[in-house]
């Protein structure tokens, strides 16, 4: 041990108990304080110092930042035409048989007749739920109506999620359900040693398909949508009051639109002919006429 003290700190003492090492350290150490010392007075007697130094990241913390999103915040006005495209004869517009109307004068026609029923606080909790499914423009709640969409649930779940069942067999194919006469499918055969690369093929309606590596067996099944003839998806009911009341209109914007204040600008912009809520248009934006 005295070989190996000497070798490295000149000395037959170890190198814990050599004197000058001690010195030196003992130096360090109150060196280090000081430092430490000054730096706390001058942040005692500059107390804005402590502010102005910013704290610097890491640079696996910069990485980390992320300064996008993955779903941004959708709001109402997003899904909504701008007013310059309401038509001119807004009464007219709703004395017409909505069923008739184009796209862009069956939103304006829907939009205010919604609104309207919205902003009639007097009358809105007196309406029945199918008059009210009505006004707002949405589908009563009805057998066919629940069975058209229990169909469409049930295909988009099944046309995203792999099918997990009994081997297909030609007693018991393996049903795929489709929108369209043909459909392409993928078998990746069974589970453990009869699992084998999936096998791409192309299962047309009324054959049976048999895949080239495990012998399973698919058929197409179509899932239709249509209704029987003669019958709708929204009947209407002899109950139900389907003649838009003008009147609503004008005096819900007498009341929401006095004082000065334009607490509802459809109802404004539909009357006056305005544009966002009472803005004039200009030569370049003249009202068009239904059906243009």
């Amino acid at each position: 041990s005295s070989h190996f003290g000497s070798s490295l700190c000149g000395s037959d003492l170890p190198p814990r108990f050599h004197p000058t090492g001690l010195a030196t350290m003992f130096g360090l150490a109150r060196r280090t304080a000081g430092c430490a010392l000054n730096a706390a007075s001058s942040a005692a007697r500059h107390p804005d110092m402590r502010r102005i130094v910013p704290a610097v990241a890491t640079p696996f913390q910069m990485d980390a930042r992320r300064g996008y999103r993955h779903w941004w915040r959708v709001l109402p006005e997003d899904f909504e035409l701008n007013t310059e495209s309401m038509p001119k004869d807004v009464k007219t517009l709703m004395a017409a048989n909505p069923d008739s109307l184009g796209f862009i004068d069956s939103y304006w026609y829907w939009r205010i007749r919604a609104e309207s029923t919205i902003m009639d606080p007097e009358n809105l909790p007196k309406k029945s739920y199918k008059q009210l499914c009505r006004d707002m423009g949405l589908t009563i709640v009805n057998e066919a109506a629940e069975h058209i969409l229990g169909i469409i649930e049930l295909y988009e779940y099944l046309k995203s999620s792999p099918f997990i069942g009994p081997f297909g067999t030609i007693e018991n194919p393996v049903l795929i359900p489709a929108i369209h006469t043909e459909r392409v499918v993928g078998c990746s055969g069974g589970t453990g040693d009869s699992e084998h690369v999936p096998l791409w093929f192309r299962c047309r309606e009324g054959f049976l398909y048999r895949c080239g590596e495990c012998d399973q067996i698919f058929m197409l099944v179509r899932v239709m949508y249509e209704l029987p003839e003669n019958e709708e998806i929204n009947p209407i009911d002899k109950d139900v009051k389907d003649v838009y009341d003008f009147s609503l209109l004008e005096k819900g914007s007498e009341v929401w639109n006095t004082g000065g204040m334009v607490n509802w600008p459809l109802a404004y912009d539909a009357i006056n002919g305005t544009i966002y809520g009472g803005m004039a248009r200009d030569a370049l934006n003249d009202q068009r006429a239904i059906g243009e």
